[in-house]
């Protein structure tokens, strides 16, 4: 038997060795979670968030967590908590203010937990790597371009982007540097935004309930992004329409410049193409250069500190182009997420079946050593059985012995009690006396026997429930109390417990789904075997299935 369990023990630790080196080999590649703190939401960021996902395609144990703070400071910065508390591996942050969550990336960079910084710029200088495009060139470069559409003479409003944002700042510098080369340029008004369309129509409603007269020149309006460039844009119409000739140049020939160009539906590029926006920015998004620089520095690979995205400007003249090669880039990347889909579809069906083979090969080998002892297992299994059989039945005997035995000693106290009494003359006399009352109690539904009965009733699957028992909750003596159910039942107490547990015994026997051993535990015997014969003796016959 020890030959067999040794056998079965190396069988199975060679085996499990093999599984365990099988599933290594297959994820030796270590797993890396990245958390992406996104300050808003918008069409601009959801574009980053497609792309991102996208990129995990092509690399292997990448768990991508990303969060949307929607312009909320305080929320970006539990966001950034909570992700560090889940163990990232890496953050990529892009802060809603300059200032604003300091002290939560700098918990990340003390933890360390890597920190690339994209798209917007903090005063922490202990970052990893910063990502974006340059902001004052884009600035500079939409104020050249104003500059040359208007021959260096006009005047000019701006729209700027949200407060102590370090696009805002940077655009607004660069877009003043280059107006700041021409006299002849005037930036007559300016107000800030949050980013938003809406944030751009109050921004400039502001600007224009503060101009007065009927000559207001404006030709040219710089948004700090798409949006609110075209919610500048709305607001000019709309102050048109309710003053009729205040405005020299009517809103349809102002220049609109905003940044972004997204070239997805409804986005920048679109809006040049329809003539709403006269020119835009292209701020890339880059998500999938995003990953890659990410892995990079998981992987401690050589990385560049700053990586700069180029930029360039869209206007009528290749918006089309550029919204016809977005196109067939969206159609590639639909392509590549079916090939993906196909790719993980082949690969789960190959771990499928390596696995199943592997556990094929394992029940294989078990079930040959299994063999070798099975004649003999089932042997030693058939000695110990009728072993625990050959027990079981002394142990019930035993049960049955002490029960019986048990009954008698209760039978036994029973008759010393009547066989203790002072005289038979007064014991008569006592029990007449009794016995009368009891006719009193007997005319007033007789109470102390149903008292009894219920006592019983409540404790009969109690196998030690003794006639002290019942006295101890009737308040009675033993004594006592055999006098007065003899009195009145004819019956001694230990007499009326047996009868009452057999005829509930009767009464379950009714039920085909107790077996007789689960009636006679419930009724009160500890032995079966002493329950039948007890059964026997009372109704004349056996308790059915014995």
């Amino acid at each position: 038997m020890k030959h067999i369990f040794t056998t079965y023990r190396y069988a199975i630790i060679v085996l499990s060795s093999l599984l365990v080196l099988s599933c290594t080999l297959q994820t030796n590649k270590r797993h890396y979670i990245i958390g992406v703190s996104q300050c808003s939401e918008d069409s601009w960021r959801t574009k980053l968030k497609a792309e991102l996902e996208q990129s995990t395609y092509f690399h292997d144990g990448i768990d991508l967590r990303i969060m949307s703070a929607d312009d909320d400071v305080q929320m970006q910065k539990q966001q950034i908590h909570e992700l560090i508390a889940q163990g990232i591996d890496l953050l990529i942050v892009s802060p809603q203010q300059t200032h604003s969550l300091s002290d939560a990336i700098k918990e990340a960079t003390e933890k360390g937990v890597p920190v690339i910084m994209f798209d917007r710029k903090s005063d922490v200088k202990d970052y990893t790597a910063f990502m974006g495009a340059d902001n004052f060139a884009i600035g500079e470069m939409m104020g050249e371009y104003a500059a040359s559409q208007l021959g260096g003479i006009g005047n000019i409003i701006e729209i700027a982007g949200e407060h102590g944002s370090s696009p805002a700042m940077e655009r607004h510098r660069g877009f003043n540097e280059a107006i700041s080369r021409y006299p002849g340029l005037k930036i007559i008004g300016y107000a800030e935004g949050d980013w938003k369309q809406n944030s751009g129509d109050e921004a400039m409603s502001k600007i224009l309930s503060g101009m007065h007269g009927t000559d207001i020149a404006i030709d040219c309006i710089f948004g700090g992004n798409d949006r609110m460039a075209l919610g500048a844009r709305s607001a000019l119409e709309r102050y048109s329409q309710s003053h009729p000739g205040a405005l020299r140049r009517m809103p349809s020939s102002v220049i609109y410049l905003g940044v972004d160009a997204l070239p997805t539906p409804g986005g920048g590029i679109e809006k040049v193409q329809q003539g709403l926006l006269t020119a835009s920015a292209i701020y890339p998004t880059h998500g999938n250069e995003l990953m890659d620089l990410a892995v990079a520095i998981l992987q401690g690979e050589p990385f560049e500190k700053n990586t700069g995205m180029e930029t360039s400007i869209v206007t009528s003249a290749n918006a089309k182009v550029l919204l016809m090669q977005y196109k067939e880039i969206i159609t590639q990347d639909e392509y590549i997420k079916k090939m993906q889909t196909r790719v993980d579809s082949i690969m789960k069906e190959l771990d499928t079946e390596r696995t199943l083979l592997f556990f094929i090969v394992l029940v294989v080998v078990i079930v040959c050593v299994s063999l070798v002892g099975t004649v003999r297992t089932i042997k030693i299994k058939h000695r110990l059985n009728e072993h625990l059989k050959q027990k079981n039945h002394e142990l019930e005997l035993q049960k049955e012995t002490a029960e019986r035995q048990r009954d008698e000693l209760e039978e036994q106290r029973d008759k010393l009690i009547e066989a203790t009494m002072h005289n038979q003359q007064n014991k008569e006399q006592d029990d007449e006396m009794l016995y009368d009352d009891e006719k009193a109690d007997f005319r007033q539904q007789n109470e102390f026997i149903q008292k009894f009965n219920r006592a019983v009733d409540d404790n009969m699957s109690n196998s030690d429930l003794s006639v002290e028992d019942i006295g101890d909750i009737m308040l009675l003596s033993r004594v006592q109390l055999y006098r007065r159910v003899k009195a009145m039942t004819g019956k001694s107490p230990v007499e009326i417990i047996r009868e009452r547990r057999l005829k509930r015994a009767n009464l379950l026997l009714a039920d085909t789904s107790l077996s007789v051993s689960e009636i006679a535990y419930r009724v009160g015997f500890a032995s079966p075997s002493y329950f039948t014969k007890c059964y026997k003796d009372f109704f004349g016959h056996s308790p059915k299935g014995t």
